[in-house]
């Protein structure tokens, strides 16, 4: 006998229960209801019906065992499908197989090895920046300037594209397009209207496909794509038993957008909310600069097997994606009826995956509000820490994130004494995903003799 789902009251009719998402963060409202509900509840918006859990078993039901029952929810991702397309993040079925398997390999962690020193080029470019902020008494603004850091990192690893190029064309052109499709996913009425922002917004989208469809073209002409080479030359390679056409060439496009976004906006997020937790913790700051002293001894860079010895900088980037969540939810829609322990899904259930709730639990986590990375250097968490997803949607980019970081992480407090800047707050972004601050982060930065 199948268990009742709780409906969320104070539907009203056609709007269903779209008002408290609009009037709050709807991440915080919609963790509310389970906290009062369950780990399992429906709410109404206009069109649909809606699942939310934080039930773990249901979870892993939905993203490993029972997988092939679930497709990617469109309407989430329909206010960025001008600028992702058919990339791996939009796409489902056989396109997304293929692509899985071409990124699988770019992003492996035996195929990163590059990874470290783009990063520790693009983290002295952006620490010879601080420095002038540091000698004027100035605080930085931390998350502009992971911004620009993670950016040049995923340009040059994915594109080949010099720090130059990246910064004269990247942040002018496509921050500003990543920026109007989250304002669409709660205002989609801006892509209808013929306001300002919509032209800049096609502007944008027709100069970046330029860019890439001549980049693609360049390494067309240059011939067949090198072993290790990035991972333009990867996807180039992978594709190469498929006729060229327009079309092909459109979906490569749209895997390099989505390498973008994903490369760099939520590595950058990751590292600012580390960096305004450890702002707070100058006990963790010293151990975390001793392993850096030990791992990357006078800011040198070591071996990249070495990079493993950076496990506390890892776990505070863990746990700030475990307090933070930087992805609030995932959603999929039911391909299939479906029955999950005493659960009855039809096909067609739209299911909103709660990572926030999962991590904030107190059944998962004892005192879920302290900032404790001590609780990633033990044994795994399993699925009371999912900020990646899992299963075989689980993020293919995570390794290269981590990496990135961490080493980031490293080379900061090893160069810099850090505190937080006056008017700091844990307030985050009402509805931008990935997840930022609502304000700037700042920081006071000191060099290290």
């Amino acid at each position: 006998m199948s268990a009742i789902i709780p409906a969320v009251r104070g539907a009203l009719p056609l709007l269903g229960n779209m008002g408290a998402l609009l009037v709050g963060s709807p991440w915080d409202v919609t963790e509310g209801w389970l906290r009062e509900y369950g780990p399992v509840a429906s709410f109404a918006v206009p069109g649909a019906r809606w699942l939310v859990t934080k039930d773990l078993s249901l979870i892993r039901h939905v993203l490993t065992q029972g997988a092939d029952h679930y497709v990617k929810e469109a309407s989430s991702m329909a206010p960025f499908h001008d600028l992702l397309g058919g990339g791996l993040l939009s796409s489902d079925h056989e396109l997304w197989r293929r692509h899985r398997a071409i990124l699988g390999r770019a992003f492996r962690v035996d195929a990163l090895r590059g990874v470290p020193a783009i990063t520790e080029r693009a983290a002295a470019r952006l620490f010879r920046r601080w420095e002038a902020a540091a000698r004027a008494g100035e605080a930085v603004d931390v998350g502009e300037g992971f911004r620009a850091l993670t950016l040049e990192v995923i340009a040059a690893a994915c594109l080949g594209m010099s720090a130059a190029e990246s910064d004269a064309i990247l942040p002018r052109l496509y921050e500003p397009l990543v920026a109007e499709c989250n304002k669409r996913v709660w205002h989609p009425y801006r892509a209808l209207l013929p306001i300002p922002a919509r032209s800049r917004y096609r502007a944008g989208l027709r100069e970046l496909d330029a860019l890439l469809v001549d980049k693609i073209a360049a390494r067309r002409r240059r011939g067949p794509p090198p072993e290790d080479g990035d991972m333009l030359d990867m996807l180039l390679g992978g594709l190469r038993d498929l006729p060229w056409s327009r079309a092909l060439e459109g979906l490569i496009c749209d895997e390099l957008k989505t390498m973008l976004f994903a490369g760099h906006d939520t590595s950058s997020a990751m590292l600012t909310w580390t960096v305004h937790a450890l702002s707070r913790a100058p006990e963790l700051l010293a151990q975390l600069r001793a392993e850096a002293d030990a791992v990357t001894p006078g800011g040198a860079l070591p071996e990249y097997e070495a990079l493993r010895g950076l496990d506390l900088a890892q776990a505070c980037l863990k746990e700030a994606l475990r307090i933070y969540n930087v992805v609030p939810v995932v959603t999929r829609e039911a391909a299939r009826d479906d029955q999950v322990g005493e659960w009855s899904i039809p096909r067609g259930t739209k299911i909103m995956l709660h990572l926030q709730a999962v991590h904030r639990d107190p059944e998962n986590w004892e005192d879920p509000g302290r900032f404790d990375p001590s609780r990633f250097r033990e044994k795994s968490p399993g699925y009371r820490w999912i900020p990646f997803v899992a299963g075989p949607r689980s993020c293919v980019g995570q390794h290269f994130s981590l990496l990135e970081a961490k080493l980031v992480l490293a080379l900061l407090v090893q160069r810099f004494d850090l505190e937080a800047a006056p008017g700091n707050s844990d307030l985050r972004h009402r509805y931008q995903a990935p997840i930022t601050p609502r304000a700037p982060i700042r920081a006071l930065l000191r060099r290290r003799a």
